[in-house]
């Protein structure tokens, strides 16, 4: 019986041993590698994104830096001309130009216009007052001062003619404001200069 015993025990072991072998030596299946299928190529052509530059704001009305002369006339047509003589900046060894505007009005003030050319690119823009008045440079320097803030720098002399200059410096321009009086002669001169960056 022992025997009999024996053999059904390895018969049973005969059977549970390879069946434990089995459920623990069953190993996950990877899943089957999965195929991708590429797009075919498009018949779109890429979209491609064109990003345009503003123009920088012009410096006096309509001119902008480095205008040609005849841009300038195209610009202010009925209004600038070439003058018949070149005239002087005002003052000596600023130069002088033949491409003017003889009156132009601001805020009732009215002045004589010179552009100035470097190369045939616009740099300067000079305006002088015709016959201003005792008011004119402060109503100027108001009208300069809301639109491009406080000035940034301020000069005066005083001799016999009472001088101040006033300066606004942006990246794009410099303006100047000039205002010269002589009381006891009767002579007051004021005069608005816009030039490009680099050139004083």
């Amino acid at each position: 019986m022992t025997i009999a015993r024996l053999r059904r025990g390895l018969a049973v072991a005969g059977l549970v041993v390879p069946a434990l072998f089995a459920a623990c030596g069953k190993k996950e299946q990877a899943p089957p590698p999965v195929t991708i299928q590429q797009a075919p190529p498009s018949t779109v052509p890429p979209t491609t994104t064109t990003t345009t530059v503003p123009s920088p704001p012009p410096v006096w009305r309509s001119a902008h830096w480095g205008m040609t002369k005849d841009e300038v006339l195209a610009a202010f047509p009925g209004e600038a001309q070439r003058l018949p003589q070149p005239a002087d900046f005002g003052v000596p060894g600023a130069g002088s130009t033949d491409l003017a505007i003889p009156v132009s009005e601001i805020d009732g003030m009215k002045f004589r216009v010179l552009f100035g050319f470097e190369s045939d690119a616009l740099n300067r823009v000079h305006l002088s007052a015709i016959k201003p008045a005792d008011t004119t440079c402060g109503d100027l320097e108001k009208l300069l001062t809301e639109k491009h803030s406080a000035p940034s720098d301020r000069s005066r002399t005083q001799t016999t003619v009472r001088g101040e200059q006033i300066v606004w410096k942006r990246p794009e321009q410099t303006i100047t404001l000039a205002c010269t009086e002589a009381p006891g002669l009767g002579y007051r001169s004021v005069m608005l200069d816009y030039t490009a960056p680099g050139k004083i």
